[in-house]
C-alpha cells in the first residue's frame, strides 16, 4: 500500500519551486528578447526618419542649384536685388537666394517658369521659401526640410577656384560655381554638403598672366 501511494504521489515543493524558477527566467528572457526587438524596431525607425530628411534637402538643394539662372530681382520696395544673394536683408535669417529656372506649371496658372528661391535658417530650422512672382512681392511658401539644427554656414567657390566665405560680389550677374553648406545638427555630427551651381557652362575669365602674354 505504502509503495502504491509513492507512485501516485505529485511534484515535492522543491521540484515545484525549481520548476517555477525556470519558468520565470524563460519568461525574463522573452520580455528581454521581445524588449530589445522592439527598440531596435524604433532606432531603425527614427534612422530611417532622420535619412529621409537629408534626402529631402540634398534633393531639394541639387534640383535647385543646378537650374540657377542670370536673373537679378526687385524687392518689395524695388531695390535691385542681385541674381545670388547671401544674407538677404529683406529676408531674416536668409542663407542663400537665388532664381531658378524650370518651375513646372501643371494648372497653366498665369506665371513665369522662372521660380525665386530662398533657403532660411529660422527657429532651428531650415525651410525653403519660394516666391509667387519674381519681383516686388513676398514671399507665399515655406517648407521646413531639416529641424533641429544649431548652425548652418556656406562658402562659395568663385571662377578662380578659390572658397570664400562670403559672396559680396560687384557685378550684380556674378554667380558662384559651387557652394559647400556646413550644418551641425543637435547631438550629432557635423555635415558638410556640396554642390554644383548653375548648368556649369559658363567660361572663366582669364587669368592674369594670359591677359598679359595677349
Amino acid at each position: 500500500m505504502t509503495e502504491a501511494r509513492n507512485s501516485e504521489a505529485g511534484f515535492t515543493l522543491i521540484e515545484l519551486l525549481v520548476a517555477l524558477a525556470i519558468f520565470a527566467l524563460i519568461s525574463v528572457a522573452g520580455v528581454m528578447l521581445l524588449r530589445s526587438g522592439s527598440d531596435t524596431q524604433i532606432a531603425v525607425k527614427m534612422r530611417l526618419e532622420e535619412m529621409a530628411l537629408s534626402n529631402r534637402l540634398t534633393n531639394s538643394l541639387e534640383g535647385d542649384l543646378a537650374q540657377v539662372i542670370v536673373r537679378p530681382v526687385r524687392d518689395q520696395s524695388g531695390q535691385p536685388v542681385p541674381a545670388f544673394t547671401q544674407n538677404g536683408a529683406s529676408v531674416p535669417g536668409t542663407i542663400f537666394g537665388f532664381v531658378r529656372a524650370g518651375w513646372s506649371n501643371f494648372d497653366g496658372a498665369p506665371r513665369a517658369g522662372l521660380q525665386r528661391v530662398a533657403y532660411v535658417l529660422e527657429g532651428g530650422a531650415l525651410k525653403r521659401l519660394s516666391w509667387p512672382m519674381l519681383d516686388g512681392t513676398a514671399p507665399a511658401d515655406a517648407a521646413v526640410l531639416l529641424e533641429d539644427i544649431s548652425s548652418a554656414t556656406v562658402e562659395f567657390r568663385d571662377d578662380t577656384g578659390a572658397w570664400r566665405d562670403d559672396w559680396t560680389a560687384a557685378d550684380a550677374d556674378a554667380l558662384p560655381r559651387a557652394i559647400a553648406l556646413n550644418i551641425n545638427l543637435a547631438g550629432k555630427p557635423p555635415q558638410r554638403m556640396l554642390f554644383l551651381v548653375g548648368p556649369q557652362t559658363r567660361v572663366p575669365p582669364p587669368s592674369i598672366e594670359t591677359g598679359a602674354a595677349e
